[in-house]
């Protein structure tokens, strides 16, 4: 850890001024025309969560970094030996994580029993039949708490599960980490009052944003997309049954 802080960034990053954020219509409208499994449409859907994100946290604050593909190693033993994150956003309140989904058109809902771990389920508007997925923010969670212990403990670290192409309906309660765009004004005005009122999170200077880049991308290293996804299709590989959920998270 002490290296990663004199370590310059090799990542990109996308540095986003603080106001005059436009979103082009292509961009706006692209998602409608993929599939929700269509890699395409993911990454489509990734671009146009940061233009979201620029949109609704440059007008709260002075100073924002957004970047993609954050990809860093796991803690011994896991199954998959590294995580990605689909966007980390740095700012003066501290660093923010969004997992990106590219449903669209779709209705959101889950299952939940006194006796089984929620089950959630995905509905396309124009179909009756639903089909079961991954628990998006058991996902995100487990990822954030293994970053939180690999960083300092007053830098705020937190996560949402963000579902940013149209038509996506959120049926019955849902954790308050999922949110679409509609919500992201108000998760950028929270998180600026937390910086100045939680002084457990103080809000970083320049400096401290600087220094929280290049712990980052000393954590990811020499790691690459291609790395992620080739341990995650040789995880597929040996594991032939996976259960629904992967079992509870503490995230205290």
């Amino acid at each position: 850890m002490t290296t990663a802080l004199h370590k310059a960034p090799t990542r990109s990053l996308l540095t986003l001024a603080a106001r005059g954020h436009t979103q082009p219509e292509s961009d706006a409208h692209a998602c409608r025309s993929f599939s929700i499994d269509d890699a395409q449409a993911n990454n489509t859907a990734t671009m146009l969560a940061m233009q979201q994100l620029g949109g609704a946290f440059g007008p709260a604050f002075s100073r924002m970094h957004v970047r993609r593909d954050l990809v860093i190693p796991m803690y011994e033993g896991s199954a998959v030996p590294t995580a990605r994150f689909d966007v980390t956003l740095v700012c003066e309140a501290g660093i923010y994580l969004f997992e990106v989904k590219g449903w669209r058109n779709a209705v959101v809902y889950r299952k939940t029993s006194a006796r089984a771990l929620p089950r959630w389920f995905l509905r396309q508007h124009d179909h009756s039949l639903a089909r079961e997925v991954k628990d998006p923010a058991w996902q995100c969670g487990r990822k954030t708490t293994h970053l939180r212990n690999l960083l300092p403990p007053d830098l705020r670290v937190q996560y949402f599960v963000l579902l940013p192409c149209e038509g996506v309906e959120l049926q019955g309660v849902m954790p308050t980490a999922v949110i679409t765009p509609q919500d992201l004004p108000y998760i950028a005005r929270v998180a600026r009052n937390n910086g100045h009122n939680d002084h457990g999170y103080p809000l970083l200077d320049d400096a401290a944003i600087d220094r929280t880049l290049r712990l980052l991308d000393g954590l990811q290293g020499d790691l690459t997309l291609e790395d992620h996804m080739r341990n995650s299709r040789e995880k597929s590989a040996r594991v032939h049954v996976r259960p629904a959920h992967p079992g509870a998270l503490n995230l205290q």
